[in-house]
């Protein structure tokens, strides 16, 4: 059995303050007429009578945005709701001067009670325009709400949408960069197996992490970097000594919001397309930054010159780029500010999130 206690809706609340601010505002003015009138009426008469009258109007307005939600006006069925509007009018009407007749006793609207058929002619009189007033008026909420749950279906389908596409760009990066871990992994096992053992650990935790991000989009730089640290050592025991790491990391950038897998498939173009080609040392330099209220992510790698590049065309850099738009608009942007025969470069522009914006760059951390 359902235990939670009933909670009234809004649209009661304010249909009992309506009524019951109008019923305190007839009184006053009922107050104020027998006063100019020289014929003083008290308060409480006054009370008595405007809540009485109006007060049933309550139960009748909510039957009206019944009515409204059920048989609104438009396009296609004007006429019908029209005619079950004008019936739902006149049931108010007749429903009105049997209340008057039958409380005559107790209110004393009238000073000689007249025979019903009177009661419901002043009744069309007094309630007609009252009626479809409360109409107009419920017409207006209710086109109020459809507005909102509109607005409320589309955000969702726009939500869904995004999370749909950004996951489709995530599933695309994750079997990339897998499959060549994998290869990688297979060609460790014929020359040291316990290197190949130890690149396997570390392509265990990429798959973990893989797996345990499918509702996260975004996470901070220093867990970014920490999953980028296994791919390189998986790269590092195939490349051995072609293979140098820097870093350049602003301290302050290491809890900073980015997307999952933003810098996985920089850091593979880099070395797939880049270093794996050189017959000397290259080398794989990552840099961050704060500036200008934005998080500027940096891959440099060294190229083999004359052998032209390739990078950029796959499917990381469209990810990344992707991605970007998605979760940042245009605000957020995949740079390529200097590409030469000898050096490749990839940097991205993150808005930071409201309200972090430092206004000083820290220190350097930078690790070999």
């Amino acid at each position: 059995m359902d235990k939670r206690p009933f909670k009234i809706p809004l649209v009661v609340w304010m249909v009992l303050l309506w009524w019951t601010a109008y019923s305190v505002m007839f009184a006053s003015q009922v107050v104020a007429m027998g006063d100019t009138d020289g014929k003083p009426i008290a308060w409480s008469r006054a009370l008595h009578f405007s809540f009485g009258g109006w007060m049933t109007w309550v139960p009748f307005s909510l039957g009206i945005l019944w009515l409204v939600r059920r048989f609104p006006i438009e396009r296609g069925s004007v006429l019908r709701a029209l005619g079950v509007q004008s019936l739902g009018v006149a049931a108010i009407i007749v429903l009105k001067a049997a209340y008057v007749y039958l409380t005559d006793p107790v209110f004393q609207w009238y000073d000689v009670l007249p025979g019903f058929g009177e009661v419901v002619i002043t009744s069309i009189r007094n309630n007609l325009m009252t009626a479809w007033t409360v109409i107009g008026v419920a017409h207006a909420f209710v086109y109020y709400e459809r507005a909102r749950e509109r607005e409320k279906r589309i955000a969702d389908i726009e939500k869904s949408l995004v999370s749909t596409r950004l996951e489709a760009l995530r599933a695309q990066v994750n079997p990339h960069f897998l499959f060549n871990a994998l290869n990688s992994v297979a060609e460790m096992v014929h020359v040291d197996r316990d290197l190949a053992d130890r690149m396997l650990v570390s392509l265990s935790a990429l798959l973990r992490d893989g797996l345990k991000q499918d509702e996260v989009q975004e996470r901070s730089l220093r867990d970014e970097l920490a999953v980028v640290d296994h791919y390189l050592m998986i790269e590092k025991i195939r490349l051995t000594s072609r293979l140098q790491v820097r870093r350049e990391i602003d301290a302050g950038c290491l809890d900073v919001p980015v997307p999952v897998l933003i810098l996985q498939p920089l850091v593979e173009n880099a070395i797939v397309h880049g270093i794996a080609r050189r017959k000397s040392p290259g080398l794989l330099l990552i840099r961050a930054r704060l500036t200008d209220g934005l998080l500027r992510l940096a891959v440099e790698n060294s190229a083999e010159p004359g052998a032209g590049t390739v990078a950029g065309n796959g499917v990381g850099l469209r990810s990344v780029s992707g991605r970007l738009q998605l979760l940042h608009g245009p605000r957020a942007r995949l740079l390529q500010p200097e590409v030469t025969p000898e050096r490749y470069v990839v940097e991205l522009e993150i808005p930071l999130p409201v309200p972090a914006s430092p206004s000083v760059t820290r220190p350097l951390e930078r690790v070999a």
